[in-house]
């Protein structure tokens, strides 16, 4: 009798079971052919990488900076007045008096340094404390603008913040206020805040579909222009209960002191300096302290983030801090030995980054792969050996080479062509730049590096596109925002005293650079690295 049953209903369980499978494929098909459309819908030159001069007339320098002043509440305070003391920094004390000095502090060996490390100083950028670079019309001042980044991949997975949107400015080729003097660089990364952050991720699609749209082929090119400013520097783009903030906020860059905390402000301003060499890399925060009623508005040196000074990497180093580093190393052997260019990666406490990174400093100091070779030590090389995976055919010279690409002179020249193991080459840089200030083809553009090109720009497309296509699963955050930790508060007592005083509110870099920890993160997808 069963098995009579079961004979006759067979038929019908079979065409249940295809019928069954039949949903899965075509929700499958359906799923592909979404992200498919995503994926030929964005053009990375409209969406990732805007380096068209047409697009860019409207964002000078002067704009930026003078609306950071205007947002600070800081009495006087103006973008030439902003520019010149971000320049000051790299002058020995008292140059205008305007803020931190390059020989504040002093390095293990005694000399000039930050966070226990050297740097050089003084540097000859400093010569712009004393110049106007805005003179005349925007398209005649000393910096131009070259390049609009979209780096929505490095929005956390909880999305506290909505990612990184850059300004790249270059000195302009032939001004008289910088010929003769090589090149030099600014990158403003500003942080966006998720208005909505419970929602996780998704709270930030807004600023995906903005970006998106620009890649239609019927918008025209005003409309592009005139988004892409809205953005920066307006805001008002709806998400959610609540509309985000612009790019351009003075809270975006660094951090914001007062008796409420601070901001999400993991954002920074780095800058890239040419000027008689040596070459380097070195980061700031905008730091709007109004702890005692007014403000004061700083650009303050930080440490190059993801950075260790390289002498770390010597195992016959006097540093102190060599156990530490190689610990790290170590402990994240796993992580740099994914074999993916846009997935591995390591992260480092920020008391082993160093001051600045050069590239042709003559030892070669912070040359990770060189330092390793320069007092090999087989403890270190044979404790790295012991944690790659054994189906892996790397070796302790690849994982030294996978973490010197994360610093700003690995990524920015020495790393170009490496060999990182296991068929992963390093792509190349344009010689320390990843977009040069020299514009070309039709429309006139602003030429990225092959790395960005063939390498970074391919993986931030997928990312977008699949997000667009599919949204975010991810649990939500909580809202960006810190309390002022005991070592920066200030009571109203010691606010009356410094103000008879005459001396500068207390402002501990290495207090300040503690703030930071708390909403960096991993990318959605791959890692959080600053290409």
């Amino acid at each position: 009798m069963m098995k009579a049953l079961f004979v006759r209903l067979l038929p019908v369980m079979l065409v249940g079971l295809w019928v069954g499978c039949q949903q899965e494929a075509n929700e499958a098909d359906a799923e592909a052919e979404a992200f498919d459309q995503q994926m030929h819908a964005l053009m990375p030159e409209r969406s990732l990488a805007v380096t068209e001069e047409a697009m860019l007339k409207g964002f000078s320098l002067q704009r930026v900076l003078a609306q950071l002043a205007a947002q600070s509440g800081v009495p006087g305070m103006n973008a030439l007045k902003l520019f010149n003391q971000l320049w000051d920094t790299q002058d020995p004390a008292p140059g205008i008096g305007a803020g931190p000095h390059c020989d504040d502090e002093s390095s293990f060996a005694g000399g000039p340094g930050l966070n226990d490390f050297p740097w050089q100083c003084p540097r000859a950028e400093s010569y712009q404390s004393a110049i106007d670079p805005f003179q005349g019309p925007a398209d005649q001042h000393l910096y131009m603008p070259i390049g609009l980044f979209n780096r929505f991949d490095l929005a956390p997975s909880n999305g506290a913040h909505c990612g990184e949107y850059r300004i790249v400015y270059a000195m302009r080729p032939g001004h008289p206020l910088g010929q003769g003097r090589g090149r030099n660089f600014i990158i403003f990364e500003a942080i966006l805040p998720n208005p909505v952050p419970s929602t996780g991720l998704n709270g930030c699609k807004p600023v995906a579909e903005l970006w998106a749209e620009l890649s239609d082929p019927f918008i025209s090119d005003g409309a592009r222009r005139a988004h892409l400013e809205k953005f920066y520097f307006f805001g008002g783009l709806a998400g959610g209960s609540a509309a985000f903030a612009p790019v351009v906020h003075v809270n975006h860059y660094g951090l914001m002191l007062g008796a409420n905390g601070y901001s999400c402000s993991t954002g920074q301003i780095r800058t890239n300096q040419f000027v008689n060499g040596p070459w380097t890399m070195r980061e700031y925060k905008l730091a709007n302290d109004c702890r005692c009623g007014t403000c004061e508005l700083t650009m303050v040196p930080m440490t190059v983030k993801d950075n260790p000074y390289g002498d770390l990497f010597n195992s016959g180093s006097p540093e102190p801090l060599v156990p530490a580093l190689q610990s790290t190393i170590v402990s994240q052997v796993h992580s740099l030995s994914i074999n993916d260019i846009n997935g591995f990666g390591y992260k480092v406490d920020d008391r082993l980054n160093a001051a600045e990174s050069p590239i042709d400093d003559g030892p070669q100091i912070n040359n990770y792969p060189q330092r390793f070779a320069a007092s090999p030590s087989l403890a270190f090389a044979s404790a790295i050996a012991a944690n790659i995976p054994a189906s892996s055919s790397l070796t302790p010279d690849n994982i030294i080479a996978r973490a010197h690409v994360f610093s700003c002179a690995g990524c920015h020249l020495q790393s170009d062509g490496a060999d990182l193991g296991e068929g992963l080459i390093w792509p190349n840089s344009q010689g320390f730049t990843h977009v040069h200030e020299f514009a070309s083809g039709t429309p006139s553009s602003f030429e990225i590096s092959q790395g960005l090109r063939d390498v970074f720009l391919p993986f931030r497309h997928e990312l977008l596109a699949h997000f667009l296509a599919f949204g975010s699963s991810g649990p939500g955050g909580d809202r960006c925002e810190i309390r002022t930790p005991e070592s920066l508060q200030l009571s109203k007592k010691a606010c009356v005293e410094l103000s008879r005083s005459g001396d500068p509110r207390p402002f501990p870099t290495d207090a300040i650079r503690s703030l930071r920890t708390k909403w960096e993160g991993r990318a959605i997808l791959g890692r959080a690295g600053g290409h």
